[in-house]
C-alpha cells in the first residue's frame, strides 16, 4: 500500500487545539490589558480636574460650597460642571465616571477635606465608584 502525502484528521485536530489554546490566552491578555488601559485612563482623567479644581478652590470663593460630613468635618466642594461653565475645564472634557467624552454628571464635584489626605491611592481604582481620592482631595462621581 501507498501512502499519500498529506495531513491525518488527528493532526490536523491536534494543530487546531493548540492554536485555540494559543487563541484563548492571547485574547484575555488583549482584553485585561484593554481594561486596565481604560481604568488608569480615568483615573489621569480625574487627576487633571483635581488639580485644576484645587487651583480653584484656593484662589476663588464663587461657586464653592461646604459640606459637612457625618464626622463633622466640614469639606469644600466645587461642582465639576461649574468648572465647566466657567471655561477652567473644557466642555468635552473626559468624565472619570464612564470614560466618556462630556456628559459630566450634575452630580459629580471635587472636595477638599484634612480627612481625605490620609486616603490618596496610587492605583487606578476608583474605589467601586464612589470617587478618586488625591492628597487632600476626593473626586466624587456620584
Amino acid at each position: 500500500m501507498e501512502r499519500k502525502n498529506g495531513f491525518t484528521l488527528i493532526e490536523l485536530l491536534a494543530v487546531i487545539v493548540v492554536l485555540s489554546i494559543i487563541l484563548v490566552i492571547a485574547t484575555s491578555s488583549v482584553i485585561k490589558n484593554i481594561n486596565d488601559s481604560r481604568a488608569k485612563a480615568k483615573y489621569i482623567a480625574a487627576k487633571e480636574i483635581v488639580d485644576i479644581a484645587s487651583a480653584y478652590i484656593e484662589t476663588e470663593t464663587d461657586g464653592i460650597y461646604i459640606e459637612t460630613e457625618t464626622d463633622g468635618i466640614d469639606k469644600e466642594c466645587v461642582k465639576v460642571k461649574d468648572l465647566i461653565d466657567k471655561d477652567y475645564l473644557e466642555k468635552d472634557v473626559t468624565n472619570p465616571k464612564t470614560g466618556e467624552n462630556g456628559n459630566i454628571d450634575d452630580n459629580q464635584a471635587i472636595c477638599k477635606s484634612d480627612s481625605f489626605s490620609s486616603k490618596s491611592q496610587d492605583e487606578y481604582s476608583n474605589n467601586n465608584g464612589e470617587g478618586y481620592y488625591f492628597d487632600g482631595y476626593m473626586y466624587r462621581l456620584n
